[in-house]
């Protein structure tokens, strides 16, 4: 599935870690691995083994290293179990070059992004990005600051989708909204006190959905920035809906 010697650009893949995770993602054919990485100190066993057979199987390189070296490449030595791996996420690219590319739309295209502010949790990150590479929305930008970063967690939550979903990428979300605005999107923003319902959306060509933290909503900059604030109608005094739910009532809002 894919060419070891062309690793591609960091925004093209990424690297993901732990034993149980590295089985899963090997014995997957749709996945491209370029290179798996192991620790000297893995003692042999059924993981490993299994592990090494995979990359045997798929003919995928496998490059050892000190301990200290791999919790470097992991980014996080407490819970690596010693191996990690890089994977292609061919649809993941920076959100500035994401727009670059669909410049020449502006007055045609309809365009369609979430915009996560401070989303920390990394199930709803996950069941969050599953929703959209289900969906026909365009992509999922994610700000590096202030929300949960691509770990195994969010592969797992995401049951495997964090590869085919388009996730665009940016340094903040002050970064996101301001390159959002210059590309004429309108913001909508998801709160409770939206005077819209979702409906309204449909008038816009461009528009992106704001979906806040998990417990604070909104960040007063995210809020600030927004054109219209929207809601979704509940019923039976019901407040609020887990963000992971909204995004996939976002996502799926008309469809059928």
């Amino acid at each position: 599935m894919s060419d070891h010697n062309s690793i591609p650009s960091a925004e093209r893949r990424m690297t993901l870690f732990g034993r149980n995770t590295a089985i899963e993602i090997l014995a997957d054919p749709n996945i491209a691995i370029y290179r798996v990485h192991l620790a000297h100190s893995n003692r042999p066993g059924p993981a490993v083994n299994e592990i090494l057979a995979l990359c045997e199987q798929r003919s995928i390189p496998i490059k050892m290293h000190d301990k200290q070296a791999l919790s470097r490449i992991s980014k996080n030595g407490r819970q690596d179990q010693g191996v990690a791996l890089d994977i292609a996420t061919p649809n993941h690219q920076q959100l500035d070059a994401f727009l670059e590319d669909t410049a020449s739309d502006l007055d045609t295209a309809d365009c369609e992004l979430l915009l996560l502010d401070g989303i920390t949790n990394p199930q709803n990150l996950g069941m969050i990005i599953r929703s959209l590479a289900a969906s026909t929305m365009q992509g999922l930008v994610l700000p590096q600051k202030g929300c949960a970063r691509l770990d195994p967690l969010v592969y797992k939550a995401s049951a495997g989708c964090i590869s085919k979903a388009r996730i665009l990428s940016c340094a903040t979300v002050e970064d996101a909204i301001r390159s959002l605005k210059s590309a004429q999107f309108k913001l909508l923003g998801l709160t409770g006190r939206g005077l819209q319902t979702v409906s309204c959306a449909d008038e816009f060509h461009r528009k992106v959905f704001l979906l806040g933290n998990e417990s604070e909503g909104l960040s007063n900059t995210a809020l600030d920035a927004c054109d219209q604030q929207i809601m979704i109608p509940m019923q039976n005094g019901v407040e609020s809906l887990n963000v992971a739910v909204t995004a996939g009532i976002i996502a799926f809002r008309a469809r059928s």
